[in-house]
């Protein structure tokens, strides 16, 4: 008669099976927590990093920078002013505050006056817009100022250069223009034309060439400092001395030989490692417009002539 071999089966321990049920349980549960977090921390790094590329600010209202807009509000001259404060990504903190002001040219020492004297406790961008009598429009821009300086020269707009003597220089040399004098990045002392349409042409920013030095001494600038011209139809480096033979030559260019736009390198950094002279003007004038480049006396004769399609 055959044998059958069965495999004795230990029973199991009593309350064994829930507790392994309990241990699986609780690991999937973990688990998901674990993926659920993982996948929360790649949406929450994605989107703080398309905060972080997109610059995109968070306001942080101030009952301080409030109070300051309404102090300045009232001043003397002032017809507009607009505030922000905020932070950004991914520290949201220090927070960066912008006072932009629309003043008078009579109001202006009155406006830095108070700027300079603010109890506000962060610094402050400033963006101000000075209309003058002779209707120019003049933007001044100055870096944040000191947070918490005690020292009240520390707590002014830095401009980096005498912004009321300026403006008024401005009012009398280019009557009706919009102008944003500024020290770029490499420190040179700069006259950008604000131009919202093309004009016609380069002459009715000759005035700038032809009181530069004016200009100069009106900001505190250094006599021997260069000064750089930026618009869209002229652009150029003034060096010292310059002047006159700079605002000929322009001249000639435009009158006789039809010029509408004249940019020069000529002691910048050009995007594609050449300095060189560009210029808009007919075909037909373009020989004797080099030949008048190459026969003054300035720093860019000897630079490269290019010329632009009308």
């Amino acid at each position: 008669m055959p044998t059958t071999l069965g495999v004795k089966r230990e029973p199991a321990p009593e309350g064994g099976g829930i507790d392994c049920d309990r241990a699986t349980t609780a690991r999937r549960v973990w688990l998901s927590i674990l993926g659920f977090s993982i996948v929360v921390l790649g949406i929450g790094s994605v989107v703080t990093f398309g905060w972080m590329i997109d610059e995109t600010r968070f306001d942080r209202p101030s009952p301080e920078l409030d109070e300051f807009e309404r102090h300045v509000e009232k001043l003397p001259g002032v017809r507009r002013v607009d505030t922000e404060r905020w932070v950004e990504a991914p520290t949201f903190s220090n927070p960066t505050s912008w006072m932009t002001v629309a003043v008078d040219q009579a109001g202006l020492p009155g406006l830095l006056d108070a700027a300079c004297s603010t109890d506000y406790p962060d610094a402050i961008t400033w963006s101000i817009h000075v209309r003058t009598p002779a209707a120019t429009e003049v933007t001044l821009r100055a870096a944040p100022t000191l947070r918490n300086a005690a020292d009240r020269d520390a707590r002014c707009p830095d401009f980096g250069f005498d912004a009321v003597r300026l403006v008024g220089e401005l009012d009398r040399v280019v009557p009706g223009l919009a102008i944003q004098p500024a020290i770029w990045e490499e420190g040179r002392f700069a006259l950008a034309a604000l131009e919202e349409a093309p004009s016609a042409g380069y002459t009715h920013l000759l005035p700038l060439i032809e009181h530069a030095d004016d200009l100069i001494a009106a900001a505190g600038i250094a006599e021997n400092d260069a000064v750089e011209i930026d618009a869209m139809n002229l652009g150029l480096i003034l060096e010292p001395g310059e002047s006159a033979e700079y605002l000929a030559m322009l001249s000639r260019l435009a009158e006789d030989h039809a010029v509408s736009s004249y940019w020069a390198d000529g002691g910048g950094t050009p995007i594609d490692g050449v300095e060189k002279v560009q210029i808009i003007a007919p075909d037909r004038q373009h020989r004797a417009i080099e030949d008048t480049v190459r026969s003054s006396r300035l720093h860019i004769a000897e630079l490269p002539v290019r010329f632009l399609e009308q």
